[in-house]
Order: C-alpha cells, then structure tokens, then sequence
C-alpha cells in the first residue's frame, strides 16, 4: 500500500514537472515544430499563442515626437574631462640595479607588448644568474639521489629514514631553484635566456627591460648613463583602451540622467554612464556623472575639456522605436525577435537611445515601422534560439 502510493506521488511530480517544461519551452516539445536556420525560429500562430508570446508595433521617431511621447529638443549639455581609468596607467620598474646603457624608446610612441624600452648593464643580474645555476645544479643532483635512493630503498638496501632525507633534500633544492628562477623572470629575463642560461652557462650582464602592455609610452624616467637602484620606475605607459569622460551635472541635470544614458562627447565619440556620485562637490556644487567610452575614443585626448550632450533624452532622426522590454543584449551587441511569415528572427541592432519606454535604434531592412516585435514570451525564444541550452545575458 505505501510502494503503491509513493509510485503515485512520483508519478504526479513527474507529470507537473512535464507541465511545467511544456508551459516554458512549448516552442520545442509538446508537439512543437521549431526549427532555428541561422537565427529564425519556425513557428506557427498556433505555437506562438500557446507559448504566451506577444508583440508590439515599432514606431518612427516622428510619430513619437509628434505624440509628445518625448523630448525631441536636442538633450542638455554637460561639461568634462577626458580622463584615464585607474587600470589604464603601467609602470614599467628595474628589478635590478646598474648602469642605463641605451634607451630605445622615447616618449609619446607608440609602444607595443614585448618592445624593449631601455638596456641596463648590471652586475646583481650576474650575481642572480651564478645562484640559479648553482641551484638549478643542485636541485637536479638531489632528484638524481632522490632516485637512486628510492630504487635502493625497494631493493631493502636503504633504510626509510634515508629515503625521506632524500625526499626532504630534493624538494628544498627545488623550491630555491624555482625562487631563484621566478627572480629571474621578475627582472626581465625571458624562458628562452634562461634555459641557454642553464645549457651553455653563459652570464649576461644587460638586461633589456620590455613594454608589458600596448599603447603610448607617456613618460621616460632615466637616461642613458644613468645608475638606477632595484624598484626605480623606469617608464610608465597609457594602454590602449576605452577612456573616461567624468562630467560636471547641476541638481537638475543630474536628476534626469540614469546609469546605462548614453552620451555624445565632442560630436565624435558615444559615452556610456557607468556611475553617478553620490555627493555633491562642494567647490561647484555639481554632481560627477562618470561616463565610458563606448564609440570613437581616437578622436579625444587624455586630459581634454570636452562638451558632452545627454543622448538618450533625446530621440536620433531616422531611428526607429521598439519597446525598451524588447530589447536583448548579449555581451555588447543588441538584437530583437521580429515577427515574420515564419515565426520570428532575431535581428541585430545599434542601440542609439533609451527615451521613456521605448529603446531607439538604427534602422534594419529587416525591422521597419510597424514591423512586430515580441515583448512577452522572450524567455521562450531565446531558448528555442540556444535550442534550450544555456540562455543569454539579457533583460526580459
């Protein structure tokens, strides 16, 4: 009588669970024909009313505007600075001491990964050069022993307190090998130096210091003839990468900015805002509103005064408004399902705008006004598209 009811309990979890797998992926199972070709999904009006999937209409900026759905002026203006992320600054330091002997490089290049800077001859490079060769030397010698022991041990030759000696012996000898190398390595000295350094003993005094990263070698700190002390900061270097724009908001215009606006600096470059100050600066009495980057960073300059306009108060002539819960993004692209003879395709598109509710984009030979875009029932498309795997980053 219990195997019999606890068979039924089973049997209704699993008929519940199945219920529950149809009601969020009934485009794939339960009778439902999707099939995905590059990114359409097949449907019919029978699978797409069963999945709960909706649609609305996307508009024209004229009709929006004309509506007075929003502010069609041409967005307020801000004021900045061009500034450099913290990470974006490399210092370049001499884990050495010596003599600067040739500096290859000079300030404002650009500079690529693995590009030497300057060659410094030192004699604490020889000096770290013989201990790595007596200690690579040794740790060797006391695996070979640690080897031999071992075989003699087995043999019951050796006693056990031997073989752990052994043991103990080549593990010290290796982890100051290893030291002695990760020193090596941490001065500037590459893999392949260091293994002809072990094969032929050769000791160099120079050692060439190289760029860690790409971008604009911004200062030089020594000159040739120059001694220098281990920990000297020999150069630092502006990488490559998205810069800051940090701007000056009054109350006001703070109040209508939001995480995520869009920003266009200098007529040249879009600018994400990534975060808004909590605090008012007490020499200005203004908000910083700290902006990203995102679009045409070649045409600002570290440092520079620019004028920036709040983009996403303001609806782009000639885009083309889709209902801003329609709108997926996946890494940094953005794209929505447009309803089609066949189902719905998800189409790519250039976010240029967030007005109300309605996300403003560029447009698509395959999203047109009046085109039918889904905005309920996205969960259920985006796992007929990944063919129910693992889903997309994006908002519902």
């Amino acid at each position: 009588m219990m195997i019999t009811k606890k068979r039924q309990l089973q049997h209704r979890s699993g008929v519940r669970k199945q219920l529950i797998f149809c009601t969020l992926s009934a485009l794939l199972s339960c009778g439902a024909a999707v099939a995905e070709t590059n990114n359409q999904i097949k449907l019919t009006n029978e699978q797409i009313l069963r999945a709960g999937i909706k649609t609305e209409a996307a508009i024209a900026a004229d009709t929006a505007k004309s509506d007075g759905k929003a502010n069609a002026t041409e967005g307020q203006h801000l004021s900045g600075t061009v500034v450099a992320p913290p990470n974006a600054v490399s210092m370049i330091s001499s884990m050495v001491s010596g003599v600067v002997q040739e500096v290859q490089h000079q300030s404002m290049q650009a500079i690529r990964s693995g590009n030497p800077i300057v060659s410094i001859f030192s004699q604490q490079l020889m000096e770290m050069q013989r201990e790595y060769v007596q200690l690579a030397t040794q740790s060797r010698l006391a695996k070979e022993k640690r080897e031999r022991d071992e075989g003699l041990f087995n043999e019951g030759i050796i006693a056990q307190s031997r073989l752990q000696d052994s043991r103990a012996a080549a593990i010290q000898a290796d982890v100051a090998a290893r030291e002695r190398y990760q020193a090596l390595r941490s001065a500037g000295m590459g893999e392949t130096q260091i293994r002809q350094l072990l094969s032929h003993q050769n000791l160099t005094p120079v050692l060439r210091i190289s760029a860690n990263s790409n971008g604009i070698l911004t200062e030089i700190n020594v000159k040739p003839g120059q001694r220098i002390e281990a920990g000297t900061p020999i150069a630092s270097i502006s990488k490559d990468g998205a810069f800051w724009v940090e701007l000056q908001a009054s109350a006001q215009q703070a109040s209508s900015i939001r995480i995520g606006d869009l920003m266009q600096v200098n007529n040249c470059a879009s600018a994400k805002v990534t975060a808004i100050s909590s605090q008012i600066q007490s020499g200005n009495q203004t908000t910083l509103i700290r902006t990203q980057v995102i679009d045409g960073n070649q045409c600002l300059k570290l440092n520079q005064f620019v004028d920036a306009r709040h983009q996403s108060s303001v609806i782009p002539a000639n885009s083309i408004g889709v209902p801003a819960k329609a709108l997926i993004q996946s890494k940094n692209e953005h794209y929505v399902f447009v309803k089609n003879a066949q189902g719905f395709e998800a189409v790519k598109v250039k976010l240029l705008s967030t007005v109300g509710q309605h996300a403003w984009v560029s447009s698509n030979p395959k999203l047109q006004v009046g085109s039918q875009v889904a905005t309920q029932g996205i969960i259920q498309l985006k796992g007929a598209r990944a063919g129910l795997g693992a889903e997309e980053g994006g908002a519902q």
